[in-house]
């Protein structure tokens, strides 16, 4: 929840909206965007059997030309892949739809055109439909596809972006996302710095320091109003300050599974030991009870070397007894 709600307030900035769209929607159109006309829509969308969408975001623009498009951008930090995400997105965009026609924001009866985006960051590669026709069990050939819903989504994955794209500050963003250590995630961090000074507003700067602690270093709450986000450097000497912290932490919870799991380990060989003695006692008091049966009372000899003696040599003296004619002959 930390993670989507970090996402959110990032990309409600248009300057984090227009990079994501001219860096990594690699279509023709973009190009005709004019991104200063770029505006926020107040959208709560909700449906009977799917979550309330507050969540996505949605943005209306306008071409060079003064047509308009929306953009619904819709923000996936799920674990797998959604295989039923193209219905869902007709869902939304049908109910976005239905939200412009109630606020008479319809131009000449007709309605505005919507580009879905898709923006995942699970380690598994997406693999779901991005179109609705794949989901839909019908023939290539049959004429009952004249009448079936269609509709497409943009997927940006953004483990296929391990490198980021260069001038992109989403491409650092998804840098910072892909790091698995300090040596990768390092000269990710000294890019965003260098770039530091030109990303306004200072609002920006607030949201990428509460969402860089939030994933590279959470676990604890960074109150971003506390940290001077005109200076990196203060941010990246807070944010080592941090990492020293986790791995103090990480490293007192191996001392306490280690501890743990001596403990039990210990538990269990004395359990076993226990249960192994047992069983020494109790094939040397039979074996005992046998031989005092049948050559009575046993000499201090006999009984010191039963007493000392591996459970292998119980049994076989147990079934000497039954044919020595002697003692001797029993520990022979």
């Amino acid at each position: 929840m930390q993670h989507d709600s970090g996402y959110h307030l990032l990309f409600s900035h248009p300057e984090l909206v227009e990079d994501l769209f001219k860096s990594f929607v690699t279509e023709p159109w973009v190009e005709q965007l004019d991104f200063s006309t770029l505006q926020r829509v107040n959208a709560k969308l909700h449906a009977e059997g799917l979550e309330r969408r507050d969540g996505d975001l949605i943005y209306r623009v306008l071409y060079r030309d003064g047509s308009e498009v929306y953009l619904y951008l819709l923000l996936e930090f799920q674990s797998q892949p959604d295989p039923w995400m193209a219905l869902r997105v007709l869902v939304y965009v049908g109910l976005l739809y239905q939200q412009l026609i109630r606020e008479n924001r319809v131009t000449n009866g007709k309605l505005p055109p919507v580009f879905p985006l898709v923006l995942y960051n699970g380690e598994p590669r997406w693999n779901a439909a991005q179109e609705l026709k794949e989901l839909i069990a019908l023939p290539n050939t049959t004429p009952l596809w004249s009448f079936q819903p269609t509709i497409r989504y943009y997927l940006v994955d953004e483990s296929r972006y391990p490198q980021g794209k260069a001038g992109s500050l989403v491409g650092v963003l998804f840098e910072i996302e892909n790091s698995r250590s300090l040596e990768q995630l390092q000269p990710v961090l000294d890019i965003l710095g260098r770039r530091w000074k030109e990303l306004m507003p200072a609002s920006l700067r607030r949201a990428l320091v509460s969402w860089v602690f939030r994933v590279v270093a959470p676990g604890k709450n960074i109150d971003a109003n506390q940290i001077d986000v005109d200076n990196f450097s203060e941010v990246q000497v807070m944010l080592r300050t941090r990492l020293k912290q986790q791995e103090q932490e990480q490293f007192e919870k191996g001392i306490e599974k280690g501890i743990e799991r001596g403990i039990e380990k210990g538990i269990e060989k004395g359990i076993e030991k226990g249960r192994e003695e047992g069983v020494l006692t109790g094939e040397a008091t039979i074996l005992r009870r046998q031989l005092q049966l049948r050559f009575g009372p046993l000499p201090e000899w006999v009984n010191g070397k039963i007493e000392h003696a591996p459970r292998a040599h119980l049994e076989q003296w147990s079934e000497r007894v039954l044919d020595a004619k002697t003692l001797d002959a029993v520990f022979a």
